[in-house]
């Protein structure tokens, strides 16, 4: 099994204000109400320091990296495409390349260029003008587009493909919840943005054909099989890939088909589950027999298809739990005895966690890239 890390385009790159993103972070209303804290990605910078951040990899034992590549830095405009935007991430892809490493390029990690989607537009006219995003039937041609530009100018440097990072937090979290942009809470919105963007994974998926096209999915262990089937498999069985990443983080218990707080990752930061498990500083319950359980059905459901764990990481901005959160997680996996190709953690550096701003500490190294001690742990994992 190899090691590695995952990152995404909006938490680590340079601030990019051709995106949905930035506008939803700015938007005055979202920060008066707290659904924003305020902060901007302003102190990324892997775009400028990619190569030491790939040598700070390389040395804590990096096999494989999977990252994104940022659409709305690519294509500034509809039809406009950014030559030295493409040319940089040849040079980052290369690099890694270089240092035998496998990359696994993501096309699109939750951020959309504003072009595609104004969501404070689209939210304050309730989806009736402006660009809609995922709403929209056109985002779907355009995600095309944007796909074989990507693999026609970086496909020599790339090992595997994936369309999406976890659609099904995604959507929940724009069009039900209204945690995401454009902040919407309609059943009749999911289910349109929902087709689309599974028309969408499955155009790319046919397009890219005998590449090794994945699909990167939010696995929460699930103890109703009836809420389980919602939460996961009912838009997993409609999307097409060739291999399974598994981005697996703590469990969601139910009783009498409701969220049994206490439990899972609705449970009080820095404390304890109701069930005597450490919890995180976004207050997830670490529940390493969930990955256990998770693997094996997926392995099941799945026979044949190559299995990833995409992301697998915990907030912990004094590294007390991290140790264990790995070490459990990376034994849960030797205990499903599912053959798993590689394991990347999230994350390598602190990152910019959406909402959260910089307030969730994920990383082996913090933002100035100064080790925790889980970065030696890390580098030692293959004795393990």
């Amino acid at each position: 099994m190899k090691l590695g890390f995952s990152i995404s385009p909006f938490q680590f790159e340079e601030l990019n204000t051709n995106s949905d993103w930035y506008r939803w972070l700015t938007d005055e209303i979202n920060i008066s109400i707290g659904k924003v804290n305020g902060e901007l990605p302003d102190k990324n910078f892997y775009l400028s320091k990619y190569k030491l951040v790939h040598e700070i990899a390389e040395k804590t034992g990096a096999e494989i990296w999977r990252m994104g590549v940022s659409w709305g830095r690519i294509f500034k405009r509809r039809d406009e495409i950014d030559q030295n935007a493409l040319s940089l991430y040849k040079e980052i892809l290369k690099d890694l390349k270089d240092r035998g490493i496998e990359v696994i390029i993501c096309l699109n990690h939750f951020d959309l260029p504003l072009w595609v989607h104004d969501p404070i537009i689209a939210r304050d006219s309730m989806l009736t003008e402006g660009a809609l995003g995922w709403y929209s039937e056109n985002t779907v041609k355009e995600f095309l587009k944007f796909s074989k530009t990507v693999r026609d100018a970086l496909g020599e440097y790339v090992d595997l493909w994936c369309t999406f990072n976890e659609p099904n937090v995604y959507l929940n979290f724009a069009y039900l919840s209204g945690i995401f942009p454009p902040g919407i809470t309609s059943r009749k919105a999911y289910e349109k943005a929902l087709l689309n963007l599974v028309t969408a994974n499955n155009l790319v998926y046919e397009e890219f054909k005998g590449e090794k096209i994945g699909v990167v999915y939010n696995f929460p262990y699930v103890n109703d099989d009836e809420m389980e089937k919602v939460i996961i498999w009912d838009l997993l069985y409609k999307l097409k890939f060739d291999w399974i990443g598994v981005n697996y983080y703590s469990r969601i218990v139910f009783e009498n088909k409701k969220v049994k707080r206490g439990y899972g990752m609705f449970c009080n930061p820095n404390s304890f589950s109701l069930e005597g498990n450490p919890t995180s500083d976004y207050g997830w319950e670490v529940y390493p027999n969930g990955l256990k359980e998770v693997l094996i059905k997926v392995s099941r459901r799945y026979e044949g298809k190559k299995i990833y764990i995409t992301e697998n990481g915990i907030a912990d901005s004094r590294d007390y739990i991290r140790p264990y959160f790995i070490l459990s997680h990376i034994n849960a996996i030797k205990e499903s005895r599912v053959n798993v190709e590689a394991y990347m953690y999230w994350s390598l550096i602190d990152n910019f966690e959406w909402n959260f701003g910089y307030e969730m500490k994920f990383g082996l190294y913090d933002i100035n890239l100064k080790p925790r001690s889980s970065a030696l742990l890390f580098k030692n994992l293959k004795n393990f």
